[in-house]
């Protein structure tokens, strides 16, 4: 019984199990059936998020990589590495060392040659990290993943990214190869200091390439990659905020136009030893590799990348930068966005014309500027010119306030000084009438302050504009600012007045620079005149970091006297003039008023066209463009790149048809340089380039090739040629420029032992000064002013030529010396009269001055076939210095040489005016009292005036017309010719002579 009962209760025992599982059961499918739902929802969920991802093509993600674009010398020299959104230099993975390969797979990917784009044990091992640590610990993206992120994703933290990031890695790995995944990886990666990529990186912290990283090296640029903040060998900071008791320092770079400090960051040494041991327990280093690497002395292998050559400004790279995007534009019809982001962003190398040695003299002379326009070798005396108010403002011209004094603009705490007339407040809105603010459409300027600096140099500083919602402030009827009450009371602080009454404007509202502007500024170009190349250019002086305006190729100044060569005498030679052509330098009148005047204030009388340029006299080279024509002068700038209408970026040159009222057709632009805007440096340089290359204009150029990112050559900067003049023309007036050095007003600029040619200018008040010439090497380029025209310079145009002979002679150091140009086939020589240009007579050596005859060159076919029709013998009263007649008493009578003027000149219509040839010319009266002294023979109503018949010896009428074209503007150039009177004797152009 017992026996049965134990069976029964056995058999009870295992029915009760049975039941328990069969609830267990129940619970486990009815969790199942919950996991199988929610993973449905989850599935469609994921479903949904995948067919949101971007399409791609990982095929093309190099092709989409922003990269560096290079400046190079014609060698091959790194000129500087363009600043944009990102430094990279794309590399091919067989240029990537196999350690640095494996420094980043073993700390971001150990088991990326295996995984299919995700890594699942890696994804459970961060999970589990994470969960111990309580915190994100570790990552669990793979190389691929990273890469997808970067390309295609965004950077936010959310299950939506992560799962499109997962799905798409996938893909790309079904497309792409493992080589082909880690070569984009390494050259996208952000490595810190604006480096992207493994090239960039190597370049910025060590100063090589990629392919020189030792394992160290190597190890130390891969740990960045977790965190280029934490994680980067050197951090910049700005000088201010160095402390030497807590900073390493490195070295100091400089940065888009900036210096900073490179500190020394000891963490990034942690991260690179994690890096190594983790590359030891993958086996990719052996013990003696780990070793080696750890006792390596990364900071002393720390060398900072220079992205621009030292010693040099930006000047020449940032006009390389300028051609090319317009380049760009004009030949590959690129829109200028287009341009500008592939100057930027792609990869561009651009092969300049510079000569980094002719560069560096260059600068070398503008960092010792003031000593060398010094002439004891003392610190120079102040360089400019300047009207002063009663409070030390100063003034233009008309008494207008350029630059107030500091102290008058701001106080010491740097806001703004308004006096208490000058402002008042109306229904809570502020209200100033002052000049020290002028409202603007979307701005209100503040006004620019002056310093002097140490070197007793005028320094401004160029205030910035206070920038208020267009709405908030408006100028009324009266022309005063009005500032609105509204934003007056959601800026509280805009404003304060002070004890005396006076309002201050919070600087907080308005940037002042921590750095002025020297004054007076200049600039030069320097070109290899027989390729077009540009070889050096500085476009400022003492100016600190970037440089914002180039003078040199971006500032139109009028170009004065300099003008003369290009636009009237070069024309002039060829079209019947000849440097022996007598030009009669005496009062010129335009609309009736005496203009313009001469610099020596005289007038020479009949003179040489040579003696003419040599002397820079303004009479004459207005009256030869006046012969010439304004239209044939144009032509000859049109053909040297002055004047081009079909060039958007070129508007120096203001025609009829730009604006009817105010141009530069006229004698006063053409013929003095009296410009509307005026002339670049380049542009009038170039143009002088044109003569000493013995008639043919080259369009300047600044590089010679651009090649895209993958070495195909964009651009072949051919050189533009147009033929402008004779070789023969050409070298007359290059030798005329060289006299003009050698005898004329430009002496200053003789270079040693080397032929030099050339031309000073000077424009109204010394506003600019000017030397432009060449040499059988360089034709350069020197202007001196201040950015204010109405500062004045207190040197004349013999400074510039100074600083010309400076710098050429240091440009010249180690070239063979040439003191002649070459002179071309088909130059002839003839003695000729200096008075009429013509074959010399046996008159012309009786001259009582002598001197007169001398032997000139001339283009073959152009010199003089006839004798000089201007000197002429005749009988005289001694007496009384008139002609003599039948009344004279034959012992009075004289045979003596004179010049005859055709036509003749009288002085009394010239308000006495004579020049100074006027006492050799033929007596314009005829004796009639014998023995009869007279004081005044001009006025003496006794006498009779020559007839147009009276008998000269020694006449040869019949050889008096000139060897000259016919005139074909002329006609058309005298309504031209009547605009002249606005150019009243106050505004002439004048030039000074040597010893100013």
């Amino acid at each position: 019984m017992s026996e049965e009962n134990n069976q029964k209760n056995k058999r009870h025992k295992r029915k009760k199990p049975k039941k328990k599982f069969k609830i267990v059961k129940s619970i486990l499918l009815i969790i199942l059936i919950l996991i199988l739902a929610g993973s449905a929802v989850a599935g469609g969920m994921v479903l949904s998020i995948i067919n949101d991802a971007p399409e791609i093509d990982p095929t093309s993600i190099n092709a989409s990589l922003d990269q560096t674009s290079f400046i190079l010398s014609p060698e091959g020299e790194l000129i500087e590495k363009i600043q944009g959104p990102e430094f990279r230099t794309v590399v091919n993975l067989s240029d990537v060392p196999k350690h640095l390969q494996d420094a980043f797979i073993s700390i971001e990917d150990e088991r990326f040659e295996s995984h299919m784009g995700i890594d699942p044990r890696g994804i459970i091992s961060s999970a589990t990290d994470n969960l111990k640590a309580g915190r994100i610990v570790r990552g669990a993206s793979t190389i691929t993943q990273q890469l997808v992120k970067n390309v295609y994703l965004t950077r936010e933290r959310s299950w939506e990214r992560k799962i499109k990031e997962a799905y798409l890695a996938l893909k790309v790995e079904r497309i792409l190869s493992k080589d082909q995944i880690l070569e984009l990886y390494l050259n996208r990666i952000f490595l810190g200091q604006n480096a992207y990529g493994v090239q960039e990186a190597a370049q910025t912290y060590f100063s090589k390439d990629v392919g020189d990283l030792s394992i160290a090296e190597s190890a130390l640029i891969a740990g960045i990659a977790k965190s280029s903040a934490r994680f980067a060998p050197y951090e910049t900071i700005r000088p201010s905020n160095f402390n030497p008791e807590t900073h390493d320092e490195i070295a100091r770079i400089e940065m888009m136009g900036e210096t900073f400090v490179a500190v020394y960051n000891l963490e990034s040494i942690d991260r690179q030893e994690l890096v190594l041991s983790q590359m030891l327990r993958l086996g990719k280093i052996t013990d003696s590799q780990y070793t080696e690497a750890l006792n390596e002395d990364i900071r002393a292998n720390l060398k900072p990348a220079e992205r621009k050559l030292e010693g040099i400004s930006s000047y020449f790279s940032d006009y390389v930068k300028t051609q090319v995007v317009e380049t760009l534009v004009k030949e590959l019809d690129y829109t200028k966005e287009e341009a500008t982001r592939e100057l930027f962003a792609g990869g561009l190398k651009i092969y300049s014309t510079i000569d980094i040695e002719l560069q560096k003299k260059l600068e070398d002379v503008y960092n010792n500027f003031t000593n060398v326009l010094s002439s004891g070798g003392e610190r120079a005396p102040l360089l400019v010119d300047w009207k002063l108010s009663g409070s030390r403002d100063v003034l233009d011209n008309n008494g207008n306030i350029l630059y107030y004094k500091k102290e008058n603009l701001l106080n010491e705490n740097s806001e703004l000084k308004i006096g208490p007339s000058e402002f008042r407040v109306e229904n809570d809105n502020l209200i100033i009438n002052s000049n020290k603010l002028n409202p603007y459409k979307n701005h209100i300027d503040v006004a620019d302050f002056y310093m002097i600096d140490d070197n007793k140099n005028l320094v401004t500083y160029p205030v910035g504009s206070i920038k208020l919602p267009v709405e908030q402030f408006e100028k009324n009827s009266a022309g005063e600012l009005i500032i609105k009450a509204q934003f007056l009371k959601e800026n509280e602080d805009f404003y304060r007045v002070d004890g005396n009454g006076a309002l201050l404007i919070s600087s907080k509202f308005f940037p002042i620079p921590n750095s002025g502007i020297v004054q007076p500024q200049s600039a030069t170009v320097m070109l290899d005149y027989r390729k077009g190349q540009i070889k050096a250019i500085v476009g400022g002086r003492d100016v600190e970091g970037s440089r914002v305006l180039n003078r040199a190729t971006a500032s139109q100044r009028q170009p004065g006297s300099v003008m003369k060569p290009i636009a009237s005498y070069l024309p002039a030679l060829d079209n019947g003039f000849t440097a022996a052509s007598a030009i009669d330098d005496i009062p010129f009148y335009s609309g009736g008023e005496l203009w313009p005047r001469n610099w020596s204030r005289d007038y020479k009388g009949l003179t040489t066209l040579r003696k003419s340029v040599e002397q820079s006299s303004n009479v004459n080279s207005v009256k030869v463009v006046e012969s010439i024509g304004v239209k044939t002068s144009m032509k000859y700038l049109e053909r040297m790149g002055i004047i081009d209408n079909s060039d958007p970026f070129n508007d120096s040159f203001v025609t009829s048809a730009e604006n009817p009222r105010s141009n530069d057709e006229n004698l006063s632009a053409l013929g003095l340089g009296g410009m509307t805007r005026g002339l670049t440096p380049l542009e009038v340089t170039a143009a002088f380039g044109t003569i000493a290359n013995d008639g043919v204009y080259l369009q300047p150029m600044s590089f010679t090739k651009i090649e895209d990112k993958n070495g195909n050559i964009l651009i072949d900067n051919a050189q533009i040629r147009t033929e402008v003049i004779s070789p023969q023309k050409a070298y007359i007036l290059k030798d005329i420029l060289n006299t003009t050095v050698t005898n004329g007003i430009a002496r200053r600029a003789q270079i040693p032992n080397m032929a030099t040619a050339g031309k000073t200018g000077t424009t109204t008040n010394q506003a600019d000064i000017w030397f432009v010439g060449f040499s059988p090497y360089y034709a350069t380029g020197v202007w001196i002013g201040n950015d204010s025209p109405a500062i004045t310079v207190s040197k004349g145009s013999g400074s510039a030529a100074q600083l010309w002979k400076h710098i050429m002679t240091k440009a010249h150091e180690s070239l063979e010396n040439k003191s002649t140009f070459d002179r071309p086939d088909g130059i002839v020589t003839a003695s000729v009269c200096r008075d009429s240009g013509l074959l010399a007579s046996p008159l012309c050596s009786r001259d009582p001055r002598g001197g007169r005859v001398y032997s000139e060159i001339f283009a073959k076919g152009t010199e003089p076939k006839k004798q000089c029709d201007v000197h002429v013998e005749v009988s005289i009263d001694s007496v009384t210095g008139k002609l003599a007649s039948d009344n004279c008493p034959s012992g009075n009578i004289v045979s003596r040489v004179f010049i005859k003027r055709t036509p003749s000149y009288n002085p009394s219509k010239h308000n006495g005016i004579t020049p100074n040839d006027y006492g050799y010319t033929v007596p314009s009266s005829i004796c009639n009292h014998s023995n009869l002294p007279v004081e005044n023979p001009d006025e003496d109503e006794g006498d009779e005036d020559i007839p147009d018949d009276f008998p000269l010896d020694g006449d040869n009428s019949d050889n008096s017309e000139k060897d000259k074209k016919p005139d074909k503007d002329k006609d058309k150039d005298k309504d031209n010719l009547q605009k002249e009177p606005e150019k009243k004797p106050d505004d002439e152009i004048t030039e000074f002579p040597l010893d100013d």
